[in-house]
């Protein structure tokens, strides 16, 4: 593993874990922008170091990192009422990653199906917590439908600007100078 490798893990860890932080209570499920930075992210890493990435996020916050929404963390937080929400996005980095490698429709569903796999196990765990599955799906998903689909389309415009300004940066092969403006004389 290089240095560059950890590098970047590292980077996407700690954003995603300053993204989780920030939330919003409007009952057992928090609004945070989780799910936001685990699609951006996602944009930007393939399958594997997605999946790096989101077992490095719940293993810091199990040992005590105040990196899960609202700045929780432990183990208590992942087997809470919000707990299975935090072991959905596992599969949903592996699947949104793998959704960002798709064109069209095949991206779409793929994105739906990477949502489905943080609400499910979150509605699951959390129906032990609010009287059964059906309140589980009232409180826990229905209200985040439409807020996380707007967080995915947000991913859209930011991921492809950061990638053609990061492209536009890119080294040149001239000595290691960077291809900007500011470089040119």
């Amino acid at each position: 593993m290089s240095s560059k490798h950890v590098a970047k893990m590292a980077l996407w860890l700690a954003l995603v874990s300053v993204l989780s932080i920030i939330s919003f209570p409007i009952g057992p499920v928090p609004i945070t922008l989780q799910v936001f930075a685990f699609f951006l992210m996602a944009a930007f890493l393939n399958p594997i170091e997605a999946l790096e990435v989101s077992i490095g996020y719940l293993i810091l916050g199990a040992i005590g990192i105040p990196i899960f929404a609202g700045g929780a963390s432990g183990i208590a937080t992942l087997v809470g009422p919000t707990g299975g929400y935090l072991w959905g996005f596992v599969p949903a980095a592996w699947i949104a990653s793998t959704a960002w490698r798709k064109n069209g429709v095949g991206r779409v569903i793929l994105l739906a199906l990477s949502l489905l796999s943080i609400y499910i196990p979150g509605a699951l765990l959390l129906s032990t917590y609010v009287n059964g599955i059906v309140n589980a799906i009232r409180v826990g998903v229905l209200p985040f439908i439409w807020i996380d689909a707007i967080k995915i389309v947000l991913v859209f415009p930011i991921a492809y600007k950061v990638r053609n300004f990061s492209e536009s940066m890119a080294f040149n092969g001239n000595g290691g100078k960077q291809n900007n403006i500011a470089s040119r004389k």
